[in-house]
């Protein structure tokens, strides 16, 4: 897996980023300990040894249906809330 950098970017509204970092609170507020773990494991994938954004983990995610289907269940429901959805047709798995 290559470094975020090497990955497109989505071109998220400020908007959208904010909702993002709203359903991560919410997400880590009431995560189990295992869903919470999956996540550090994806941003391991994404990002080994670095920083890594939650807005850049989830673009990231989105961008390889692989990384989406290691999302934790409870995440994908609270970004489908707030009705972020990958705003790319080719990301169609969400």
């Amino acid at each position: 897996m290559g470094t975020p950098s090497s990955l497109k970017l989505i071109a998220w509204s400020e908007d959208q980023r904010m909702q993002m970092h709203d359903a991560y609170r919410k997400f880590v507020a009431m995560c189990t300990e295992q869903d919470y773990e999956a996540l550090m494991r994806l941003r391991e994938q994404v990002a080994p040894g670095q920083v890594c954004s939650i807005v850049t983990l989830i673009s990231s995610c989105y961008q390889k249906p692989e990384l989406l289907d290691g999302m934790p269940s409870s995440l994908v429901q609270l970004l489908k809330e707030r009705n972020l959805p990958p705003p790319s047709a080719d990301a169609s798995s969400f």
